[in-house]
């Protein structure tokens, strides 16, 4: 047996990151596009020439339209007028085909892009394994990646036009007249503002319904793969209302960014018409006075909108773009994810390494983990409640987003390795015999064995004994007795091929007489060469470990 050393804090982990900020919303173009899609630098180009085009045609239809008019209305030759009507419907017919040209390309460059992403994820995937779940990688490799449409169809377009278009038009406005110039340049930040704070807040309910996805999809894809093992063991209608619920939820949360949506285009729209109105009227006051040349006014009437035009379409597309946003960066999240093969070949010596684990919950990644277990050791996992020592398990179990290495002997672990005894035990007993549930997962099970781990987990049971869950067990378990008929099944699968045992909380519903028991049995695991992982904050687990490793600590 090893020998016991003090606590040792895991390794120095960075700040967690949040998965999104919650309070300013992110970058409208993600710099790793640029990086993993060359159609996107490609389709940038071609975006800002078109608009390039458009706006010296739309300075020009002002100019051209105004003095039109201004001929028409002070009653000028029809002959003197015509050269600005053709001139006029010239540039108007140019910005049509610019708009149009622009509208064609995007569909033809999303399907690039959403190419690129799709080939470099799953050539990431084949090489090196995902990072994440097959679910979670399912739905941003299909549905989250066609959700690039509406980014490279609405909001990509119209945020190239503000950079290129909104300078040239307010540029055209201050030579033509300063006041209106000066007018537009006041108004013109009032709209980046709303749509900060409008932001800020699509991006959340847009990042929670993305979520929301993720977990229905999860779940619907874990329902269908154990379908068979639920309908044995009963569990069926459990897994059904489940899905439902999930399903509830997911239209509780679409409905919400159709909601924010609706009112942030509202809210959008009133702010440009405030600004539009304002230098409508000091032009319209100076060209009563006569301090104008009609023209002129009718140049700067015309050309007025269009300087807010791109920034409010800008904003009212923003959450067009925010769900393909979420899905390009769980795909970029993918293919940028660390090599934890290669992370664990470069980490000397055998048994389980803990790499700089980080698993994400909810919204935000929680603080690394790094840690290595030799076989034979006990080691504890401290933290107080909510610091992650579940969360940790369900990654190594695969059962959770993660980023970091880990891995068995510098292999990924993998699933044959691991033996699991999680804390909600009456969810982890299915339906059926006590010699059926230690067995579970086993090809072949031998009734001394079962009846050995059962010792070790300090419960003597019939192997023929029915449990019911749904109603307690026929055999009136209590909740630690439930609890230890998991830690067997698990100390059973650690003495016939598991490497590693979790035991998540094993003793929190156990007298002290019973926890020695359970400890005893830990140990006994561990000395026939386990690497026996207990994730607890009672003193009696922390004094019988080996090793104990802080969790949740910055």
């Amino acid at each position: 047996m090893p020998a016991r050393a003090s606590e040792a804090p895991a390794a120095e982990a960075p700040a967690s990151e949040p998965v999104a900020p919650p309070r300013t919303p992110r970058a409208p173009l993600d710099p790793r596009l640029l990086r993993h899609a060359r159609a996107v630098r490609g389709h940038l180009g071609a975006e800002a020439l078109v608009a390039l085009v458009q706006a010296v045609a739309t300075v020009g239809f002002a100019w051209w339209a105004g003095h039109a008019i201004a001929g028409v209305v002070q009653g000028a030759d029809p002959a003197a007028i015509a050269p600005d009507l053709r001139a006029a419907g010239a540039a108007a017919l140019v910005r049509a085909a610019c708009a149009w040209l622009s509208g064609s390309m995007a569909p033809a460059a999303a399907a690039r892009v959403q190419s690129q992403l799709r080939a470099a994820a799953l050539a990431r995937i084949g090489a090196h394994g995902s990072p994440v779940g097959a679910a979670d990688a399912a739905t941003a490799l299909g549905p989250g990646l066609a959700a690039l449409d509406g980014w490279f169809g609405q909001f990509l377009p119209q945020l190239v036009r503000t950079a290129v278009v909104t300078p040239i038009v307010v540029a055209a406005l201050w030579l033509q007249d300063a006041f209106s110039g000066i007018a537009v340049l006041v108004c013109l930040p009032l709209i980046p503002v709303f749509m900060v704070l409008i932001g800020m807040a699509t991006e959340k309910v847009q990042r929670d319904q993305w979520t929301a996805t993720r977990r229905l999809a999860r779940s619907w894809l874990d329902t269908l793969e154990g379908l068979a093992t639920l309908r044995l063991y009963g569990r069926d209608r459990r897994a059904e209302r489940r899905v439902a619920a999930l399903s509830d939820e997911h239209r509780t949360r679409t409905m919400a960014v159709l909601r924010v949506s609706f009112v942030s285009s509202m809210v959008l729209e009133l702010a440009g018409s405030l600004a539009i109105a304002l230098v409508a009227v000091s032009v319209g006051v100076r060209l009563v006075q006569g301090d104008m040349a009609v023209a002129l006014a009718f140049s700067v009437l015309i050309l007025v909108p269009d300087a807010f035009l791109p920034i409010r379409s800008v904003g009212a597309a923003f959450h067009a773009s925010t769900e393909g946003l979420e899905a390009s960066r769980a795909v970029l999240d993918l293919i940028d994810a660390p090599d934890a093969p290669a992370r664990l070949a470069a980490a000397a010596g055998s048994g389980l390494v803990v790499d700089g684990l980080e698993v994400r919950r909810g919204e935000r990644w929680l603080p690394a983990v790094s840690l290595r277990a030799a076989p034979g050791e006990l080691v504890a996992l401290a933290g107080p409640s909510g610091a992650g020592k579940t969360s940790l398990f369900a990654a190594l179990l695969g059962l959770a987003p993660s980023r970091g290495a880990a891995g068995l002997d510098g292999a990924p672990l993998a699933g044959t390795d691991l033996a699991w005894a999680p804390q909600g035990a009456w969810d982890a007993v299915v339906t059926g015999t006590v010699r059926e549930n230690l067995a579970l997962g086993a090809a072949q099970a031998d009734d001394a064995a079962l009846e050995a781990a059962l010792e070790r987990a300090g419960i003597a049971v019939p192997l023929a004994a029915r449990l019911e869950p749904a109603t307690g067990g026929s055999l009136g378990l209590s909740g630690g007795q439930a609890q230890r008929v998991v830690l067997a099944r698990a100390l059973h699968r650690a003495a016939t091929g598991a490497r590693v045992l979790l035991a998540d909380e094993p003793t929190s519903a156990l007298d002290a007489a019973s926890e020695a028991r359970v400890l005893a049995g830990l140990r006994a695991a561990a000395d026939d060469g386990a690497i026996v992982l207990v994730a607890s904050h009672r003193a009696a687990v922390l004094a019988a470990a080996d090793r104990v490793v802080r969790v949740g600590e910055r």
